[in-house]
């Protein structure tokens, strides 16, 4: 693992609402109950972006869908404020608001991310099945830790910052929202400075829950039924989360060893999400 100081990217989640239901999304938006979804506020949206003002690297706006935000024309006003426009990252899918937020996203965003998430990328998008967790599928304790240890999600992607605290990956935060959990880091100026050691609490609680760091097949934006392992699968039924039913999950029992691992790793690059089918 990597210090989060040493991370591309930090993200600030200003709300978790989608109006997409993709499978394997890592925000488990298709999962989320009524109750979980959040808009942050302006004050979170600016003490977040205080936090992250010196942290080196991007500060990304993401969601859910960030311009579904409210208030999201004033949250470009608090970016513009406080982080640079080459340092400002924007994740967005589109939608009706783009056309009337165009000018604005361009006059604050250094960085875009747009992606339509349409019927063409459906059909070629591949995404890791996040739902087969590692601590189901490998036994093994030494691989599982050296899986996490290890895993591309926390050396790739970004730590992030939800109305429930700062998290060292994205992934756990959408968990501890998704399991109400306990919350993250409190959103002081130095919680980015946190080395491996020093996020080990949301480590041991999150990552054995999660299966991106599992070497396997990915599969099509356009799926409809996730693969869950059962123990994931059960606890997700515990919180009454939606889409749980038969209709909608297939549950599988994949177990793992060192050699099996060792194969399915060739190849694999679960980072790639645009390769061409073969």
């Amino acid at each position: 693992m990597i210090a989060i100081r040493d991370t591309w990217c930090a993200h600030v989640e200003v709300t978790n609402r989608c109006p997409r239901n993709c499978a394997y999304c890592t925000r488990y938006t298709r999962h989320l109950r009524s109750d979980q979804l959040f808009d942050l506020s302006l004050e979170q949206v600016e003490q977040a972006l205080i936090s992250l003002k010196n942290k080196p690297g991007l500060v990304g706006i993401m969601g859910g869908e960030p311009i579904r935000h409210p208030r999201f024309a004033e949250i470009c006003g608090l970016v513009q404020r406080w982080i640079p426009k080459e340092r400002a990252h924007l994740w967005t899918s589109g939608g009706p608001q783009w056309e009337g937020l165009r000018n604005i996203v361009r006059q604050t965003f250094g960085h875009l991310a747009y992606n339509e998430h349409n019927a063409s990328q459906s059909q070629i998008c591949l995404h890791q099945p996040l739902t087969v967790a590692v601590g189901e599928v490998v036994a093994d304790e030494q691989l599982r830790k050296e899986l996490i240890d290890d895993c591309w999600v926390q050396r790739h992607w970004c730590p992030s910052i939800t109305h429930k605290g700062a998290f060292f990956c994205e992934v756990a935060a959408a968990l501890d929202t998704l399991l109400d959990g306990p919350g993250g880091y409190p959103v002081d100026p130095d919680w980015w400075e946190r080395k491996p050691a020093d996020f080990q609490d949301q480590v041991e609680r999150y990552c054995h829950l999660c299966g991106m760091c599992v070497p396997q097949p990915r599969e099509l934006l356009a799926v409809k039924r996730e693969r869950f392992t059962p123990k994931l699968l059960a606890l997700f039924r515990e919180k009454r989360l939606l889409r749980t039913g038969d209709d909608h999950v297939e549950t599988v029992d994949l177990k793992l060893d060192r050699e099996q691992v060792t194969k399915l790793r060739q190849g694999w690059e679960p980072w790639n999400y645009r390769q061409d089918l073969k």
